[in-house]
């Protein structure tokens, strides 16, 4: 891809103008601002909205993504619907947890989890391919 002229001298500028920024200590830049007569105050706030908008919309378009990339996936795999007892379940989720240390999840208020939460999470880690059928014998 050819550059133009004028995006390489744009490039250079903004290179230096971030090298300048990044060599100003915070006390000048704050003082450049009181002399300017600018509330130090609002312009931290609108620099953290402003930072938290961006980091919404990267974190909303990642979410987007990964949606985008389970649906496609769950729609490769079809979902065995049957499922082993509870008590297999049980002991399935917990040497899934054991055998797999970055596989991690949470329940709200620290309150335990019911028959139905661990099929709920047994159904997803067979989704993942966590859980085969193979382990249970199907």
């Amino acid at each position: 891809m050819k550059h133009s002229k004028e995006s390489k001298e744009i490039g250079f500028i903004r290179a230096r103008a971030l090298d300048d920024l990044f060599n100003t200590s915070d006390e000048e830049i704050r003082n450049e601002y009181r002399e300017a007569g600018q509330d130090m105050a609002a312009i931290a706030k609108q620099t953290r909205d402003c930072l938290r908008d961006v980091v919404a919309v990267g974190m909303r378009t990642k979410l987007a993504s990964a949606k985008a990339a389970t649906k496609a996936s769950a729609a490769k795999k079809p979902t065995n619907r049957f499922r082993p007892a509870m008590e297999i379940v049980k002991k399935l989720v917990a040497e899934a947890f054991q055998r797999e240390p970055k596989v991690a999840i949470a329940f709200r208020d620290g309150k335990k989890q019911t028959d139905e939460d661990l099929a709920t999470v047994y159904d997803d880690l067979v989704r993942m391919g966590i859980i085969k059928s193979e382990d249970y014998g199907d």
